[in-house]
């Protein structure tokens, strides 16, 4: 094996992706073509809701693909989406739950939109989270049917970060 393809097959070195702060609630914007994609590919049936609507670019994604869809979130953010925790939100049934949840929460969030989902659940995650050996296995519990990777690879960075322009 030469130098040059020794590191190919070693370890892989640690990438520097993380560009900013992370923000306190985990609030991060995914780019509207990831929603887009999920409603032009996804055959979704009666309202969504995204109970972590963050901007709004799932729900707004929801109503151009026909679907009547409304968002929440647990602080106020841009848009005027109702603020609520949903986490302690009461048995507020939903058809379908869409959301970019907090991944420091996310399999709370997950498993709480599946007690409350009367239809299909769709999580935006990253790849990792499906992988890892211990998410793997609760996933393994859950009625999972598909997994859908998105390429490339979207950027999220902080809400604030959006609002300011900066990125």
């Amino acid at each position: 094996m030469t130098t040059a393809t020794a590191g190919l097959r070693g370890p892989l070195r640690k990438r520097d992706s993380h560009l900013w702060q992370r923000h306190s609630e985990d609030w991060y914007a995914e780019p509207p073509w990831c929603s887009k994609r999920l409603f032009e590919f996804g055959q979704f049936f009666g309202p969504v809701w995204d109970p972590a609507c963050g901007f709004g670019r799932i729900v707004q994604s929801a109503c151009a693909a026909g679907l009547e869809a409304h968002g929440t979130d647990i602080a106020v953010r841009p848009g005027g989406w109702a603020v609520r925790d949903f986490l302690d939100a009461g048995d507020v049934l939903a058809p379908n739950i869409v959301s970019n949840p907090p991944f420091g929460i996310a399999e709370r969030f997950v498993s709480r939109a599946l007690d409350l989902a009367e239809r299909k659940v769709a999580m935006l995650l990253p790849a990792n989270w499906v992988q890892g050996d211990k998410r793997s296995r609760w996933l393994e519990t859950t009625p999972l049917l598909k997994v859908w990777f998105l390429t490339p690879r979207p950027s999220m960075p902080p809400g604030p970060v959006v609002e300011a322009g900066v990125s």
